[in-house]
């Protein structure tokens, strides 16, 4: 059986929202060591309210993801398997700030749901209604191999 992809999303310091940026002139030149994103207008892949309560890593793995289901033609997928590196570490690093700076106290639990490394994944699903498999992969610079792989793995199974 072969196994293609079929839909590709990529929020990046060039225009990669749009799936065809690589065939244009329209790349950007990079004159710095330090990177930004472009971000889309999101608005276009979730209402405005609940962008209010994402972050901005979970908004770019939405729109990421939204893209690429999109240019597959698929309005749900069986299942979410996502490669984030080292996942949402920034919420993370500011969960643990709050918990020191409130002596453990008074925290909302929304902070630490979004500090989860699945954050991102689950996220995708619950926008989709997608209640098949969900798995993220936190491996550093291989996590898009090894969800690549893991998505192999389910196909052939």
């Amino acid at each position: 059986m072969g196994i293609f992809i079929k839909g590709v999303g990529n929020v990046s310091p060039q225009k990669t929202i749009d799936k065809h940026i690589f065939e244009s002139e329209d790349l950007l030149p990079i004159s710095s060591n330090r990177l930004k994103c472009i971000e889309p207008d999101y608005t276009q892949f979730v209402d405005s309210k609940q962008l209010r309560r994402m972050s901005r890593v979970i908004r770019m793995g939405v729109a990421a993801s939204f893209t690429a289901l999109k240019e597959a033609k698929i309005e749900k997928p069986d299942a979410v398997i996502v490669g984030t590196a080292l996942g949402c570490l920034e919420d993370t690093a500011s969960f643990l700030s709050k918990l020191v700076q409130n002596n453990e106290e008074m925290l909302s639990p929304t902070a630490f749901i979004y500090s989860t490394h699945n954050t991102i994944a689950a996220q995708i699903a619950y926008l989709l209604n997608c209640k098949g498999y969900n798995s993220t992969y936190v491996h550093k610079n291989i996590s898009f191999e090894s969800a690549l792989i893991d998505a192999i793995l389910l196909l052939h199974e």
